[in-house]
């Protein structure tokens, strides 16, 4: 006789507890699985960015990751704040809009908050995975091995390899500039993103400030040139930010929001004083900074008495003993043409 028939309560059981599996992995899955998604692509992206300013014929290697920096931030904006904001709130609400197309302002109002549960786990994915493996540098490990097993063939190859390489400003301020624009414009929608934005920026600040003095090894000197686009962007973010607070307090009908509409054009004026004042300290460097490119020839005579011992130095030293290594730098007071 069929099992089914000899014990329905316990089939029955086994059908529950494998829907109630289903239905966990399913909730996992659409939970995490687009922000990680997400995450990977943003992580790829750079690099064709990086090949494309190369391709554009800039010959400084500074001013290739400021141009792949701008190319980045603009993109993940455009395409991971305002295509998420926008396209998914009115993709769940086409049929409502396609009814009634005046009821689009209404319809995002009451829409837009629901996405803030994608950019709340957006930005807990952000500090909780990638400042994890930025601590552990678990990927560069990976890398490294991969490198030593299949590509170095040689003991310079194996430490080029093991170099730690720079910070990576062509992605870690877009990234921060990113999540900096979340925070800001959905703290009017959702203001419980505030705590992750402070959580990320605090872990940030601590995490950052070990590895750039303990790990990472600048590949170039800018100058501070990478600091006016940076300002450009943070001002671009809160224009953003006024904007949609705004048209979230208009759409509300928010009696004083008439009150708030100069703040866009002050912060333009702001970005306009610091363009015309500050700028140019940072396109032109100062000379005392550059005069210190100018290395001066060491003493080598002087270098190399000082590794002889006192007791073997006591006398007159032969001058033979130097006459190699001087031979390849101009004595003091020598002029070389």
């Amino acid at each position: 006789m069929d099992q089914h028939y000899l014990f329905p309560l316990l089939s029955e059981a086994k059908r529950d507890a494998s829907i109630r599996t289903i239905f966990a992995i399913k909730t996992v899955l659409e939970a995490y699985l687009p922000q990680l998604a997400l995450i990977i692509f943003l992580a790829l992206l750079p690099k064709f960015l990086l090949f494309l300013s190369k391709a554009e014929g800039i010959p400084s290697e500074s001013h290739v990751v400021r141009a792949a920096s701008g190319k980045y931030f603009y993109f993940t904006v455009l395409n991971v704040f305002i295509g998420v904001t926008l396209g998914g709130t009115l993709f769940t609400s086409f049929k409502s809009i396609e009814n009634d197309p005046n009821s689009i302002f209404r319809v995002l109002a009451k829409s837009l908050p629901q996405n803030a549960t994608f950019f709340l786990t957006f930005v807990a994915l952000k500090f909780f995975v990638g400042y994890g493996l930025e601590l552990s540098r678990i990927v560069p490990l990976i890398i490294f091995h991969l490198k030593k097993k299949y590509l170095c063939k040689t003991e310079a190859e194996i430490k080029e390899a093991w170099a730690p390489g720079d910070l990576g400003y062509a992605t870690r301020f877009p990234s921060d500039m990113l999540i900096m624009t979340i925070v800001l414009c959905y703290s009017v929608i959702a203001p419980i993103i505030i705590p992750f934005g402070a959580v990320y920026f605090g872990l940030g600040w601590l995490l950052l400030r070990n590895q750039t003095l303990k790990v990472y090894v600048p590949s170039f000197e800018s100058y501070g040139r990478m600091w006016p686009h940076i300002h450009t962007r943070m001002l671009a973010t809160l224009i953003l930010f006024q904007a949609t607070m705004l048209g979230y307090f208009g759409v509300k009908e928010f009696k004083p929001t008439p009150v708030l509409f100069p703040l866009p054009i002050f912060s333009l004026i702001f970005g306009f004083i610091c363009q015309k004042k500050f700028r140019r300290f940072f396109v032109s460097p100062a000379l005392e900074v550059v005069s210190h490119e100018l290395k001066e020839v060491p003493n080598m005579e002087a270098v190399f008495r000082s590794f002889i011992p006192p007791s073997l130095s006591a006398g007159k030293t032969d001058e033979h003993q130097f006459e190699d290594a001087l031979s390849h730098v101009s004595k003091p007071g020598s002029s070389s043409v």
